[in-house]
């Protein structure tokens, strides 16, 4: 994700094992489609990393010095497209919730106020109920 024209995705690690069975999928797709990933996305560094003995998975680096860990293992091929592509479409920030947190069907008992709102018309109406 681009951020004032600042890409947010820096580095991405991709651990993996040259033999176990967990990085099967992840080994059948690094000479195809993640070669075209990353010819599509120059602004991100990527390093293969092989750790023997270890499950497959992403390390991520953000502009902020964030770092988001991904584990792969059992992921399927398209899968693992999806969590990299994931990743480059966030900024590393945790989510927000946005708008109120409290919602009710009810309306205020003081009424809706507008700027256009004649308090006289209204204070007359109400002493002439209370007579």
């Amino acid at each position: 994700m681009s951020k004032n024209g600042v890409w947010q995705l820096q580095r991405v690690a991709i651990n993996y094992c040259q033999h176990s069975g967990s990085s099967k999928h992840i080994r059948n797709i690094l000479p195809t489609q993640i070669v075209e990933f990353k010819e599509a996305n120059p602004q991100i560094e990527f390093e293969e990393v092989v750790k023997s003995g270890s499950h497959p998975s992403f390390l991520a680096t953000y502009a902020s010095g964030k770092q988001k860990f991904v584990p792969l293992r059992g992921r399927e091929e398209d899968k693992i497209i999806k969590h990299l592509q994931n990743l480059k479409d966030t900024t590393g920030n945790k989510p927000r919730k946005f708008g109120d947190r409290y919602i009710t069907k009810t309306e205020s008992i003081q009424g809706l106020w507008h700027p256009f709102l004649d308090l006289k018309n209204v204070n007359e109406q109400q002493q002439q109920q209370q007579q």
